[in-house]
């Protein structure tokens, strides 16, 4: 979503934007950083516009990597570089008439097909690609946060968290929300345009308007006063948030507005959580989500997990493994733990062998795959018994 607010940026102050770095006298690549994956792919494509660049054009390198690992931006880019909180820089080296926080963006940059082949260039092995891809239908298919026909709205920018592996605060900042009456002014705009699916955009939508005194629900309640027929989707929903509103969500989650709900959980193990600064408990979560599949089964609800974070003895992961049999889930998102820069948990003394790693990884992915189609027969399954 920033690089297509940045498209928008640029072509608002003049800019015409071009489909080839041959033909350009200024190139931006935004450049992520949260996972070593992400970095090194991000290094690749600036290798390959740094070869392909007109010799005297402009390159600049934005996003989160500049701020998470500097030191490794700078071995292949010796221009200008900044974090994506770092938007003035940009407006200072453009001379912009129309500022970046002037700007509203209700979708998203079509993702490149070039990623996708340097992303698999990295796959350890086929196996491990093959359940990446299933993984990746069932998500489409079931739990797609990217169409064309999801009008997005960002809420907020910046995080509360303190997580032990996540790089994301260094590059993002504290939380910083978008009012109420402007999100509510954004949703209108999207129902005149045709739109009756709206996705909110921020690293932690738990924690929106704590920076202005109030919580989730209460933008919650006022974008579903309207009596269209549209739906909201949830993606991103911290555990501790979701239990501390959640009796004033179940009120909201009544109106049937509510049409997906991402909830991180992160691990099985309360001892991994706590390692990890996550303020909350597993059985927390199974509460929560429990109550929601049980009492409003429409809701599309999915999660993250992550495997060989620091410590992780294989009862911690036997627990992961558990939480998956224990709750029905219509997607799990499984990732493994990445060293980074900017984290304490790089610095743990206790990592897990990449080897382990890999092994747990495929075994939570293929279980993940496993009990999402489980869930989806299943409900197929209860609607060929409801027609008859």
């Amino acid at each position: 979503m920033e690089c297509a607010h940045l498209a928008r940026f640029l072509t608002m102050n003049d800019f015409e934007l071009k489909g080839n770095p041959e033909g350009a006298d200024l190139l931006i690549l935004y450049a992520c950083g949260l996972t070593q994956l992400d970095a090194q792919v991000s290094i690749d494509v600036l290798e390959q516009l740094q070869n392909k660049r007109r010799a005297r054009s402009e390159f600049l390198v934005w996003g989160c990597l500049p701020k998470i690992d500097p030191e490794l931006v700078a071995k292949t880019h010796k221009g200008p570089s900044f974090g994506r909180r770092e938007i003035h820089k940009l407006e200072e080296l453009v001379g912009s008439k129309v500022k970046y926080d002037e700007i509203t963006v209700n979708s998203l940059f079509p993702e490149s097909e070039n990623l996708r082949r340097i992303r698999s260039n990295y796959e350890p092995d086929r196996f491990t690609y093959l359940l990446e891809e299933i993984n990746h239908q069932i998500r489409q298919e079931t739990a797609s946060i990217v169409a064309p026909d999801i009008f997005y709205i960002m809420v907020a920018r910046g995080c509360l968290g303190n997580c032990s592996y996540c790089s994301d605060l260094r590059s993002c900042g504290r939380l910083e929300s978008k009012s109420i009456e402007k999100v509510a002014s954004e949703l209108k705009q999207g129902l005149a345009q045709g739109f009756r699916r709206f996705l909110l955009v921020t690293t932690d939508l738990g924690v929106y308007g704590k920076d202005y005194g109030y919580d989730l629900s209460h933008l919650l309640r006022e974008l579903t006063r309207n009596q269209e027929d549209y739906e909201l989707l949830l993606p991103n929903v911290n555990p501790q948030s979701l239990n501390e509103m959640f009796e004033d969500l179940k009120g909201v989650l009544k109106l049937g507005k509510i049409g997906l709900l991402g909830v991180p959980v992160q691990s099985g193990s309360d001892r991994i959580l706590d390692a990890m600064g996550r303020k909350y408990s597993v059985e927390d979560f199974e509460e929560c989500i429990s109550a929601i599949k049980r009492d409003f089964p429409k809701v599309v609800v999915w999660t993250q997990l992550m495997v060989g974070f620091p410590g992780e003895t294989e009862e911690d992961f036997g627990a992961t493994m558990k939480l998956l049999d224990e709750i029905g889930l219509d997607y799990v998102q499984v990732f493994r733990f990445s060293r980074r820069p900017t984290t304490p948990a790089s610095y743990f003394t206790n990592q897990v062998p990449e080897p382990v790693s890999l092994n747990r990884y495929q075994k939570l992915l293929a279980k993940a795959i496993y009990k999402a189609l489980c869930e989806k027969i299943g409900d197929h399954s209860l609607r060929a018994v409801n027609a008859r």
